[in-house]
Order: C-alpha cells, then sequence, then structure tokens
C-alpha cells in the first residue's frame, strides 16, 4: 500500500475526485438513456396495439368531457356520429408532412350528444385551398390524441400552433384535454392538388437510446482505466527514481596491500571502481602494462 501512498497527495485526491464524479455523471446519462428508451419502446406498443384497432365508442374510453386520456388509450380509434361545425374551422401552423411544411385542418365535431370534439381533417399547403368540409350527419373513425397545451400560443384569428380545444371556436361543451385525428381509407394519397392529404403514420423509429446508454457506459469505464493506468506509471516511475537515486552511490575500493606497496589514488573512471591505484613510476603505459607492473610490485612486496 505505501507503494501507492502518493494517491493521498492533494494533486491526487483532485483527480479521484474529479474522476468520481464524472463516473457517476456517465452512470446518470445512462440510466436516462435506458429510461428514455423503455418509454420509446412502451410508446411502440402502444401505436402497434391501438393504430389500427377496431372502433368503439368515445364514452368507453373517456366516461367525461373533461377525463384526460390514458397513455394505453392513446391513437385508440373511436366511432364518432355528428356533424363538423364548417364555419369554426382554424389551421394548425408549421406542420410537416413529406418534409414539406403546411397546416392541419382542425374542425370541431359536433356530436348527437351535444358535446363536441376537435377533429384533425387532414393536411393542406396553403389555408386558401382546403376542399370542402362534408356536410349534414356524418359517422366517422378518429385515433384519439392528447391534447395540446396552448395557453402561451399568440396566433392571428384561424390559425393556432397546439392543437388545444380551449383555443377552438365553437368548441361548445367540449372534450378539453384530446382532440382526434381522421381515419382515412384507400392509398392515403390526395385526389388532386387541391385535396387534403392524410397524417402520415407515426414513427416506429426506436431511435438511438440504446447505444447512447452504452457509449455512457464505456465512457465511465474508460475513465477509470485511464486513471488506474496514470496510478500504475506515477507509481513506476516513482520507483525507478528510488532506484537510480540509490545506484548513484559512489564506493572506492582501497587495496591497503597495495598502498603499502606504494600505490596512489588516481582519478576517477577506471576499471577498478570510481578510483584506482596507479604507481607514479609507470605514466605513458597502456593499461595491460600498467597492470602487469602493479600485478609484479604486489609480488614482489
Amino acid at each position: 500500500m505505501s507503494r501507492y501512498s502518493f494517491l493521498f497527495s492533494p494533486r491526487w485526491l483532485k483527480y479521484i475526485a474529479m474522476t468520481i464524479i464524472i463516473v457517476i455523471a456517465c452512470i446518470f446519462l445512462a440510466l436516462w438513456q435506458k429510461d428514455r428508451q423503455d418509454q420509446r419502446q412502451h410508446e411502440i406498443a402502444t401505436i402497434n396495439a391501438n393504430y389500427s384497432s377496431a372502433p368503439v365508442d368515445i364514452t368507453s374510453i373517456l366516461g367525461s368531457t373533461s377525463a384526460n386520456l390514458d397513455e394505453s388509450d392513446e391513437w385508440r380509434q373511436v366511432s364518432l356520429t355528428g356533424h363538423y361545425r364548417t364555419s369554426d374551422t382554424v389551421f394548425a401552423r408549421n406542420r410537416t408532412v413529406n418534409d414539406k411544411v403546411g397546416y392541419y385542418v382542425v374542425v370541431p365535431f359536433e356530436l348527437t350528444s351535444g358535446d363536441t370534439i376537435a377533429i384533425v381533417r387532414g393536411w393542406i399547403a396553403e389555408p386558401d385551398r382546403v376542399p370542402p368540409t362534408p356536410t349534414g350527419e356524418q359517422t366517422i373513425a378518429a385515433r384519439l390524441q392528447p391534447a395540446q397545451d396552448g395557453s402561451e400560443d399568440n396566433n392571428p384569428d384561424g390559425l393556432i400552433k397546439a392543437i388545444d380545444p380551449a383555443r377552438i371556436p365553437g368548441m361548445d361543451s367540449a372534450y378539453e384535454n384530446v382532440y382526434a385525428e381522421t381515419v382515412h381509407t384507400g392509398s392515403g394519397l390526395p385526389p388532386d392538388e387541391s385535396g387534403l392529404t392524410p397524417l402520415p403514420a407515426p414513427d416506429l423509429d426506436p431511435g438511438n437510446h440504446l447505444s447512447y446508454m452504452l457509449q455512457w457506459f464505456t465512457f465511465g469505464i474508460m475513465i477509470i482505466i485511464a486513471v488506474s493506468i496514470s496510478a500504475r506509471r506515477e507509481r513506476r516511475a516513482d520507483a525507478e527514481a528510488a532506484e537510480r537515486s540509490t545506484g548513484d552511490v559512489e564506493y572506492v575500493v582501497v587495496d591497503k596491500a597495495a598502498l603499502g606497496a606504494g600505490a596512489k589514488i588516481s582519478r576517477p573512471g577506471n576499471r577498478y571502481g570510481r578510483n584506482r591505484l596507479r604507481s607514479p613510476g609507470v605514466h605513458g603505459r597502456d593499461e595491460a602494462e600498467e597492470d602487469e607492473f602493479i600485478e609484479d610490485r604486489f609480488k614482489h612486496s
């Protein structure tokens, strides 16, 4: 444990604290993406279950006009009998269909019960090219959707941004928290350029939430590995520095017999250690002759 004592230094404590914070953030973001993934899977399951369901009476889903639409009932088909209040038609702006921006045609539909519900008849590129609304009593099928919040919208007359029954004229005794999209049959294409385009089916793409979740988990693991590797490298560098400081200690080997024979300590750096013994009478000879001379002196001393 002493080898990693540097981890308790102020510098490393700061690194460790930052690592913990970042890893916690990565875990939080990964779990958030997992929740998004679960939510999206639930939405797709609801669409698959309800989008092509058989129409039912609206009162079997909504007990009153003030009832909220349960998430499990979104996209449920209902059968509605009544008539359109054409004079109160409004256009929901900034709606995109087939990569084109236009308008949803929204018309109040008065049921035989006297209640009203906002109906999206379809999409149109220009508000002045809407085909005539059917007159007289009609029985239509429509898919229920939760109402949008238009409390902060500021729109000219005849235009809305959010499909909010409270912002649509002619909505007496209205279903306050829902609207419905007309179910179209056939090819789904308008009969001509002036016709209404049916709304496209909802998107069933699960998105990239799963891959994002795995990425955040991976980032957290990589950060832990990177800090661990840095700690090991610093420990190794400290150990090597300690070994070098131990290896720099100079030792002088002195042969007492050689000193007694008249040898003296010479300059450092030869093969006898940091200092060598040499005789004063061998200047100018090479090392081999010098060694032989010293050994001969030792034998006759």
